[in-house]
């Protein structure tokens, strides 16, 4: 942000300088600030031009989804009717995911595979622990399941690819970032709990809700749909507008 900040401050002509995050101290010193929406305060409405949307804008590239969901499909020891992703998360500076957490997750994954007849895609984050990934892992050893550890060297792509080749996705609901890449798939989320979120993390969970996006995770498997929340092409139309290059991206369609 230093950086961003020492640009966004010399004399015109200068860049356009958009923040993509909040930004609390000398916000009019940016051009354009965005923030996820669950992160607003009263104070926001006296800022400059701020882009809100309900998710965080996902890095996940369609290209890598589809390389990504080839890698999956391979690694899959049969193929079920329905392939469910799970996005694991881990411990957080407010909740603890030990193994007991692990193991609590594992047995429920477990049995909704077995009670819906469907396959798990399971990866884990550098939060989830080694100790915590081994509980898991001993937890699905009767499930048909592909599990991706976050240590793999292709770990990202099959990430990728979990998102791709789901027909639904449970995600723990200790990042944001993981919700809200699966909501960029239009695809059931079942969000599962790891103790109770921050007042502004229960927000996003209730927006997510709201959208039509996520629901808790109860052990049924609730089919739905949702126009899918793209917040990196919101931010992206929002600049060319800006700056006034929607009508050139329009000429080169």
């Amino acid at each position: 942000m230093t950086p961003a900040r020492a640009i966004a401050r010399l004399p015109s002509p200068r860049p356009f300088v958009l923040a993509l995050q909040p930004v609390y101290w000398r916000p009019r010193d940016f051009d354009m600030i965005w923030a996820p929406r669950h992160d607003r305060r009263w104070v926001d409405i006296a800022l400059p031009p701020r882009l809100e949307t309900i998710t965080a804008p996902s890095a996940v590239e369609a290209a890598d989804r589809e390389r990504g969901a080839a890698l999956i499909a391979a690694r899959l020891p049969e193929r079920r009717p329905r392939l469910v992703g799970v996005l694991v998360g881990g411990t957080t500076s407010r909740d603890r995911f030990g193994e007991a957490e692990a193991a609590a997750l594992g047995a429920a994954l477990a049995a909704f595979a077995a009670r819906h007849g469907c396959a798990l895609a399971v990866t884990a984050s550098r939060r989830t622990g080694a100790a915590q990934t081994a509980v898991l892992r001993a937890a699905l050893a009767a499930t048909p399941h592909t599990f991706v550890d976050a240590g793999d060297d292709d770990a990202s792509l099959a990430y990728a690819g979990i998102l791709e080749l789901s027909d639904a996705l449970i995600v723990t609901a200790d990042s944001v970032a993981m919700l809200s890449d699966a909501a960029t798939t239009g695809k059931p989320i079942l969000g599962w709990r790891i103790g109770r979120g921050k007042a502004r993390f229960e927000k996003f969970y209730s927006s997510l809700i709201a959208y039509g996006a996520m629901r808790w995770f109860a052990g049924d498997f609730p089919q739905w749909s949702y126009i899918p929340l793209d917040s990196a092409g919101v931010i992206a139309e929002a600049l060319r507008s800006r700056l006034g290059l929607s009508n050139v991206a329009a000429q080169h369609k």
